[in-house]
């Protein structure tokens, strides 16, 4: 941008309100004053472009900028999932398991003693031995005897379903594991399956016993061979005792299950804990997401990454009805206009100022007439021009009399607001082509009556009426108005303003919090002198 002189041959005004900043004006120097400056009564540092080092740090801080912005919505998830949890904890039972073990001995495949009897035998692999133990302890027979011993009103079918038969590793032990709601039941099922398996195997084995031993003695009497008959006999004998033990020689308890102390699953504790970090987890991806739906730049970090500029000042939210009824301006407020009025001066006089925004209703002209006060408060003599012809506020925001000059591009009357400002009113519904050669015309008028002139534009997000003005100004302020600018807006002004080879001295945050700044300090410094009086346009309720 190009700096137009001031033409009216006077010497800068002297008068500063502010000698605590009123040393170097330009340069080095003057940067890290104006940050100091800054710092000191806003709590909050102009930005800088972003290293390329920074980046993965912008993307947190967009992140955490989404939790903090859709914070009830984190809450109201997280608490979902706690009542959740708690639900299951307090409405669900817990589930025991009991286990007995139980030990597989198949018998050799050539032991004549035991043939004809339906035995375990060893398969030369121990794997399907033991697989074949499992599905003859895991029968509807045996869940259907269970039922009847337990006598507690569980169906066969439920019983079975309760009830799983698996190896232990890769041993020759069997898990007979049982699962219910009490400890003691899942105990006594366990066992009372392993007992009822074990009787219908010496059931089965006592019939096949009976028959062969009556075999084998109907032989032996009749068997003359001597060598015969002693084999027989021996035979007898270890079926005779086989008989006597009523059991299954392949099948034998090891361990018999015992009542657990605590439920299968994850603790109650844990539960409720994996909930709520999940709860964590999901609000907060509910949060980004909400973000990514919003089209508004929803607070100063995503302002920063979308357009990094200096931030210039901030003004808090002030509610409308207050400054409606023409009240004084709160101290935060009047501190934030103070600083944006004393950072323009340190460029020197005979300066042009165009506040523009990204959308409609983001404050720009409210930030325009407050700066324009905050300049004549300062004593600076301001014209503030009104080129926004679709919407022109001003001059019913300022007030203005009958007496002033009459300029080529209109009169310029006096403000009421202020005996330092004039004004120079836009017309609604004027010509829009011809702004930038009216404005070439009216800067060097204007300034030949003002130390400053302050020109308040069309939302440039939305229309581009102000892009020829903003080439032919000293300085650009992008006024942006947080939970309210649209963010394609501001990414479309950007972009008009970068092809057109313009950068912006810095951004005006409209909508920072009044806690977010140090009330007390501002408080006892502006009791001892009056403030002036606020002025608010009708579509910006804050600033």
């Amino acid at each position: 941008m190009h700096t137009i002189a001031s033409t009216n041959g006077r010497p800068a005004e002297n008068s500063d309100p502010f000698p605590e900043v009123d040393d170097q004006r330009s340069g080095e120097a003057s940067d890290r004053r104006w940050r100091d400056v800054e710092s000191r009564l806003l709590n909050v540092s102009p930005s800088q472009p972003t290293p390329a080092g920074e980046a993965g740090d912008r993307h947190l801080a967009t992140y955490l900028g989404a939790v903090r912005a859709h914070w009830r919505l984190v809450l109201l998830v997280t608490l979902a999932a706690l009542v959740g949890s708690l639900a299951v904890v307090f409405l669900n039972r817990p589930d025991y398991e009991a286990t007995a073990e139980v030990l597989v001995a198949p018998v050799v495949q050539d032991d004549q003693t035991l043939l004809g009897l339906d035995l375990l035998r060893d398969s030369g692999d121990p794997t399907r031995d033991v697989q074949t133990a499992a599905s003859l302890i895991h029968s509807p027979q045996t869940a259907e005897l269970t039922a009847n011993r337990l006598a507690n009103a569980s169906s066969p079918m439920a019983i079975l379903e309760a009830v799983r038969v698996e190896p232990k590793g890769d041993s020759n032990v069997l898990n007979v594991t049982a699962t219910a709601q009490d400890p003691e039941l899942a105990a006594r099922t366990a066992n009372t399956f392993v007992e009822a398996s074990f009787a219908l195997r010496s059931r089965q084995l006592r019939r096949q016993l009976d028959a062969l031993i009556d075999r084998l003695e109907a032989r032996s009497a009749a068997e003359t061979n001597p060598a015969a008959v002693t084999a027989v006999a021996e035979r007898l004998t270890a079926l005779e005792a086989l008989r006597a033990s009523d059991s299954d020689p392949t099948l034998s308890t090891v361990r018999p299950a015992s009542a657990p102390v605590s439920p299968v699953g994850a603790p109650e504790w844990l539960i409720v804990a994996a909930a709520l970090l999940g709860g964590l987890v999901l609000g907060a991806l509910a949060a980004f997401g909400a973000r990514l739906l919003d089209t508004r730049v929803a607070d100063q970090d995503e302002l920063l990454t979308l357009y990094p500029l200096p931030l210039l000042s901030g003004v808090p939210q002030i509610p409308g009805r207050d400054l409606a009824q023409g009240g004084d301006l709160p101290p935060e407020a009047f501190e934030a206009f103070r600083t944006l009025a004393t950072q323009l001066q340190s460029y020197g006089t005979g300066r042009t100022v165009l506040v523009t925004s990204a959308s409609s209703g983001d404050g720009k002209s409210t930030v325009a007439a407050n700066l324009a006060l905050g300049l004549a408060e300062a004593g600076r003599r301001v014209v503030l021009v009104d080129l926004d012809v679709r919407k022109p506020e001003l001059s019913e925001s300022m007030g203005h009399g009958g007496d002033g000059h009459d300029g080529s591009q209109g009169p310029i009357v006096q403000s009421l607001r202020h005996p330092r400002i004039q004004l120079l009113p836009a017309t609604p519904g004027g010509s829009r082509q011809s702004l930038g050669h009216r404005v070439s015309k009216l800067l060097p008028e204007a300034l030949r009556l003002a130390d400053y002139v302050i020109i308040d534009s069309s939302p440039l997000g939305e229309v581009t009426d102000a892009l020829p003005v903003a080439t032919q100004v000293d300085d650009v302020i992008m006024v942006v108005r947080l939970r309210h600018s649209q963010r394609a807006s501001l990414q479309v002004a950007r972009d008009l303003l970068q092809r057109s080879g313009v950068t912006p001295r810095g951004l005006v945050l409209v909508g920072e919090t009044l806690h977010q700044m140090s009330s007390s300090y501002y408080m006892r410094a502006f009791a001892s002198r009056d403030a002036p009086t606020a002025v608010v346009t009708k579509n910006s309720a804050s600033g």
